[in-house]
């Protein structure tokens, strides 16, 4: 029973976690052989209220190509226009509905970026929809722990569990 809590544990620990995709440290991830990058769009590129990409993301966008890095964003929105317009802006393929953390949009981003799961990582802003999606293939996983303020109650109970398991994880460390 102890290993399988251990197992649990494992697919929910994101490897690192960050309050914004600007506080990520791509140097490092390049050092550990990282090259490609599987990005959620909703609450983690741009807020998912908002239907246009700002200046300050499509830079940082640009920044992350300039060093190299393939991008598929990958996204479980159910607005397939959105995500190709995005992705489309961007100049990034994109995948909706992805059903994540079910591994087939992980397989489909690694296929589309020519990428093997030990050189990608994964940045969500989702505990149980990308880290545990990204962990379940051995992607590297990046949590977006923005806290921001949910108004959907089915949400609002993501977040809060989230938290929870969070605070676990951390104490257990």
């Amino acid at each position: 029973m102890n290993e399988f809590w251990e197992r649990i544990k494992a697919l929910l620990r994101p490897r690192e976690i960050v309050k914004d995709i600007r506080a990520i440290d791509f140097g490092k991830l390049k050092a550990r052989g990282i090259r490609a990058l599987i990005l959620d769009i909703d609450d983690t590129l741009i807020p998912k209220d908002v239907n246009d990409v700002v200046p300050a993301v499509f830079e940082w966008v640009v920044s992350r190509k300039e060093e190299g890095f393939k991008l598929c964003l990958t996204s479980n929105s159910r607005h397939p226009l959105r995500v190709k317009y995005i992705g489309e802006t961007l100049g990034i393929p994109s995948i909706f509905m992805g059903f994540k953390p079910l591994p087939f949009s992980f397989w489909k981003s690694l296929e589309i970026l020519g990428a093997k799961p030990e050189e990608t990582a994964m940045i969500g802003d989702q505990l149980f929809m990308d880290t545990l999606g990204a962990n379940i293939l051995n992607i590297y996983s990046i949590f977006i722990d923005h806290r921001k303020e949910e108004e959907f109650l089915a949400r609002k109970w993501m977040r809060q569990a989230e938290q929870w398991v969070l605070s676990r994880l951390r104490r257990a460390s």
